[in-house]
């Protein structure tokens, strides 16, 4: 509903306006795949509008195309980022859809698939995707197989995604993924597969886990230690992205991070400049109200201001 607001097809009141277009191919089927905390599962019974708290209302393409030139031009947009689902004509919608955006504006594109073959992401590039993006989505390999692989009834595997995220980067310089923090993984386990990634030039995206009324996956989480969780994540992947620390200088006690490997005034320094508990992903993408609440914010889409600071403090607990 936010690129719609910001695209002038929709009145929408916004406290922080998208800087990316979020767009996703509109059909009446579900996706073939069946990720259990999706609405669009093959098994979900949620409505197939939403995609974790983000509403995708149907609207014209040709409009939404002329609109999203006008926004680029403008300074209103940034990028635009295309969500697909596994159904049988996904391939040649997406390449319409890249094709009509690029035959009318030259705003970067970002494209979230599956993994595929080289032959489709050597395509891809050529018809002007600049960002890559193949969500992993959880932490560890029996997270995943429980939650989107053999276990969940779904065609993925763990080890077909991490080829397909290898070779992206191979091809594209660099690719990105999505890990949705809250699934059951510890932070040691979150930490340790960012790490991995980012050796691999696989720039991580965080997503807080968020129940989708529908959905097959209801997690029951602990607030107080579900942000603490989060808050710890967003630190350690600051600190292993800008070169401050890895998964080796950490230290953890029963998965739980106990030392980030750098000192305190380390910490304190990245708390009051604030960008680590932004909005992670693909240049300009701060998905606003993505996977929070105005009662609490996991991902902030822009600089925390200082009350919010404080807060955060508070939430990492003993740092």
């Amino acid at each position: 509903m936010g690129t719609l607001g910001v695209l002038g097809l929709e009145l929408v009141q916004m406290d922080t306006p998208p800087t990316t277009a979020y767009l996703q191919i509109y059909t009446e089927k579900r996706c073939a795949a069946n990720c259990l905390f999706c609405a669009q599962a093959s098994g979900s019974k949620a409505d197939l509008t939403h995609i974790a708290r983000g509403m995708y209302m149907p609207a014209d393409l040709e409009a939404v195309v002329r609109r999203l030139k006008m926004a680029y031009q403008k300074g209103y947009l940034a990028r635009a980022c295309i969500q697909t689902a596994l159904y049988g004509e996904w391939w040649e919608d997406t390449v319409y859809l890249i094709k009509r955006i690029r035959e009318e504006s030259e705003i970067p594109i970002s494209l979230s698939v599956f993994p595929l073959g080289d032959e489709q992401y050597r395509e891809l590039k050529v018809l002007g995707v600049n960002e890559l993006v193949v969500p992993l989505d959880a932490c560890t390999q029996g997270l995943f197989d429980k939650i989107k692989g053999k276990g969940a009834g779904g065609p993925y595997s763990w080890e077909k995604h991490f080829d397909g995220l290898k070779r992206g980067a191979k091809l594209f310089g660099k690719v990105g993924t999505h890990l949705i923090i809250g699934l059951g993984e510890t932070d040691e386990e979150a930490v340790s597969v960012i790490d991995e990634l980012h050796r691999y030039r696989i720039n991580t995206a965080l997503f807080s886990y968020t129940y989708v009324p529908g959905a097959q996956l209801s997690i029951e989480q602990d607030k107080e230690d579900s942000i603490r969780h989060y808050r710890a994540v967003q630190v350690a992947k600051y600190l292993i992205t800008d070169g401050k620390a890895t998964y080796r200088d950490m230290s953890f006690s029963d998965g739980i991070l106990t030392d980030f490997g750098v000192g305190r005034d380390a910490i304190m320094k990245i708390i009051e400049d604030g960008s680590a508990f932004q909005t992670s992903g693909c240049p300009n993408c701060n998905r606003p109200m993505a996977n929070e609440t105005f009662s609490k914010l996991y991902n902030f889409p822009r600089r925390p201001d200082k009350e919010e600071k404080e807060e955060i403090i508070r939430e990492l607990g003993n740092i």
